[in-house]
């Protein structure tokens, strides 16, 4: 969400918008170019089951390209070794 309102508004962004440059805040988190989420980053990809109750698991770290179940809450922490 943060991404999306980034790239409609630009003008409101802590990051340039330029090639060679963060392009979003997901960025932070991935190696893009290697394709893998940072080790040290804590990931909760969790979407809605049956029931209601967040337990649908997304295994993105083993698959960036993992087609997100609908609904999912993707919650991304810098994990700093506490």
């Amino acid at each position: 969400m943060v991404d999306k309102h980034v790239f409609e508004h630009p003008e409101e962004s802590i990051f340039p918008i330029f090639d060679g440059y963060i392009h979003n805040y997901l960025q932070l988190f991935i190696n893009v170019e290697e394709e893998y989420i940072y080790e040290d980053v804590g990931v909760s990809p969790y979407a809605p089951d049956e029931q209601g109750a967040m337990r649908k698991f997304n295994p993105i770290r083993d698959d960036l390209y993992f087609n997100l179940y609908p609904e999912t809450k993707l919650d991304l922490q810098m994990d700093v070794g506490c």
